[in-house]
Order: structure tokens, then sequence, then C-alpha cells
């Protein structure tokens, strides 16, 4: 559910990037770019609007791996400490695990 969500909130970030983007090129413009709206027959402009359109998916996507990434880390940090001090699973543990390692 949760990719889900992210993924349909980039779609809509890509469409209000886009908007901004165009509103922001004729402003700048004084209404001279775009004055009749943005063709997308056009083979640059469709080229970019696909460009600018994966961008938040790219992001998106990367930051997913990366906090997979950083999980399977901690996940492997606390199974190393359970293997070299096993006392750690104790009912009154003697000594305590490295929260800094982790």
């Amino acid at each position: 559910i949760g990719k889900g969500f992210a993924i349909g909130s980039a779609a809509l970030v890509s469409l209000a990037l886009f908007g901004a983007f165009v509103t922001r090129i004729r402003h700048s413009s004084n209404d001279e770019l775009f004055q009749d709206g943005v063709n997308m027959l056009e083979p640059l402009t469709f080229a970019f609007l696909i460009i600018g359109g994966m961008i938040p998916f790219a992001f998106a996507a990367m930051t997913m791996k990366s906090v997979g990434v950083a999980a399977m880390e901690m996940v492997l940090e606390v199974q190393r400490q359970f293997d070299e001090k096993p006392h750690l699973l104790d009912a009154n543990p003697t000594e305590r695990p490295d929260y800094d390692a982790c």
C-alpha cells in the first residue's frame, strides 16, 4: 500500500511541477513564451516532458531503496551483536548492547 501511495503522489507532483514550470516561464517572459499554451506534439517538448515526468519517480525509487539498505544494515548489526554476545537475549543481561554501532 505504501508504494502505491508513493507512486500516486509522485505522479501528482510531476503534474504540479510541470504546471508550475509553464506558469513561471510565462510570468518570467512577460507572456512571450507559451502564450498559446504548450504544444506537446513538438518532439523536443514531448521528450523533455517525459524526462521531467520520470524525475519524481526516480527520486521516490532512490529514497525507498536507500531506506531499505539502511534498514538491512541495522538488522545485520543487531544480528552481529547477538552472535557475538548471546547473553543479550537473557532476561536480565549483564552487558548492554552497543546502541551507537546500530
